[in-house]
């Protein structure tokens, strides 16, 4: 199962889990860009895989498990933006529509967007169900955000908290219908 630790100045989280939820993660998302039609060769999908792979190698956070709980073990994490994450969750929830899957795919699935959810609630409080709608909004029409993603992330970066909190459900809304004015 995944859980989460908020980061700073709503960054984003750090995504943590076991080793084979992760490992479960980086399969069915390597699974669904090979057969979805409109995210073959979307690198910033795959980056989410990578990141899985990463962590569950120990080349992330390592978490040790916490002295009252030792049964949960060795837990692994990785930081991932807000805005990354928002987008490569949908896009792999639009893209099972598109391909045969399994129910490990949906569970995987529901997983991820529970803690992202949670995450948004605790990070963002009021302003979540606005940011959490236009999450939802994000269909397969708008898998050219893949395509900027990159630079989604880069100005979600110079951002200070105050912005990321006023602007981050502006920055999942079509160009074409974001006020920049703002």
């Amino acid at each position: 199962m995944f859980s989460y630790q908020l980061l700073d100045e709503h960054a984003g989280l750090l995504l943590i889990g076991d080793y084979s939820t992760l490992w479960l993660l980086r399969d069915i998302l390597f699974d669904v860009e090979k057969r979805a039609p409109f995210l073959q060769d979307k690198d910033s999908f795959l980056a989410l895989a990578y990141d899985a792979r990463k962590a569950y190698e120990g080349k992330r956070e390592i978490l040790s498990a916490p002295e009252h709980s030792p049964e949960l073990g060795i837990r692994y994490g990785v930081e991932i933006l807000w805005p990354v994450l928002i987008v490569q969750a949908r896009m792999l929830r639009v893209s099972l529509g598109y391909v045969d899957h399994s129910k490990r795919h949906q569970a995987i699935t529901y997983a991820l967007e529970a803690v992202i959810e949670d995450g948004l609630k605790a990070d963002f409080g009021q302003n979540a169900p606005e940011i959490i709608e236009a999450w939802q909004r994000l269909d397969q029409q708008d898998a050219s955000i893949l395509d900027m993603l990159d630079g989604m992330a880069e100005e979600f970066n110079t951002w200070n908290a105050q912005q990321r909190e006023k602007r981050l459900v502006k920055l999942l809304l079509p160009p074409w219908l974001r006020d920049d004015n703002e």
